[in-house]
């Protein structure tokens, strides 16, 4: 069987993004006789279209992009129903999904597979017509995420990235700290170096995962979707996400007091699941 592979993330600078499609291909890899025939880049709107229609399966990995009607969302939805119309199974995995505008009010259903990676996106989704699973987002799989290399730490406290249309602006500028690049390390490396941290304060959805699997403390702002707060909300647990700058030593001190949060999460992240090999199977029949 061949599987057309849209919105890969693999050449993006970003540990999570690398992360995300290193575990697909190997899940993709994994099934017996499934071959990727073709592949469309993330950000661009351009396909083969030789290699599409070929294909017996449509495989779309939804991470970030599908929110706020953007381009790229609407783009994706467009290619979601071209496969439809052409009678190919449709998988879309990873997904986000948050207030898009959509002609048709049924886009998400009859998907072979469909998976999002926190409640809110399910809901919402629901409201499509799909009929989504909940798993953890794909860099969280556990085949890639022991084995980093630490980076030796300047301070105790690590201070991450955010992202420019988030809600704060440039947030932890004036608290010192050890800067920490989630675009120049793989996502294992990233997640090594935070298990040796005294606090880690981020403004990416990656980051709270690479903190998460390494069971270090941290604080959060949001980020250009609801993606951080329903992860969040979906632990049941108390981490903080701070709304105002003002927020942010208040809540770092809470974390520091209080680290069995963040073991408590790390049992949640490994109770749960990444999009599997058989995962892909069953719903490729």
């Amino acid at each position: 069987m061949q599987v057309f592979l849209a919105n890969d993330t693999s050449r993006s600078a970003h540990a999570g993004c690398k992360a995300v499609m290193r575990s697909l291909h190997a899940a993709i890899a994994a099934v017996p006789g499934l071959k990727i025939c073709g592949t469309h880049s993330v950000g661009t709107r351009e396909i083969d279209e030789s290699a599409f229609y070929a294909a017996d399966a449509v495989l779309i990995n939804g991470e970030g992009t599908i929110h706020h009607s953007g381009q790229h969302a609407t783009y994706l939805l467009a290619l979601i129903a071209e496969a439809k119309d052409a009678g190919k199974k449709v998988l879309l995995v990873n997904a986000l999904f948050q207030q898009y505008e959509c002609q048709s009010d049924d886009i998400l259903a009859d998907l072979a597979l469909l998976t999002v990676r926190e409640p809110r996106s399910a809901g919402f989704a629901r409201r499509y017509g799909g009929t989504p699973r909940v798993l953890l987002d794909s860099a969280a799989d556990p085949a890639f995420t022991e084995g980093g290399t630490a980076t030796p730490l300047t301070h105790g406290w690590v201070i991450g990235g955010y992202i420019d249309s988030g809600l704060l602006k440039d947030p932890f500028k004036r608290i010192e700290g050890h800067r920490l690049n989630i675009h120049k390390s793989p996502f294992e490396d990233i997640i090594a170096t935070l298990r040796a941290a005294e606090l880690y304060l981020t403004g990416q959805h990656h980051g709270v995962y690479a903190a998460a699997i390494a069971g270090c403390p941290f604080i959060v702002t949001p980020s250009n979707s609801h993606k951080i707060e329903s992860f969040v909300e979906w632990t049941g647990l108390p981490i903080p996400i701070c709304m105002q700058q003002k927020e942010i030593l208040p809540a770092a001190a809470f974390a520091l007091r209080n680290p069995s949060i963040y073991a408590e999460l790390q049992d949640f992240m490994k109770s749960q699941s990444v999009l599997t090999s058989a995962m892909l199977a069953e719903a490729l029949g």
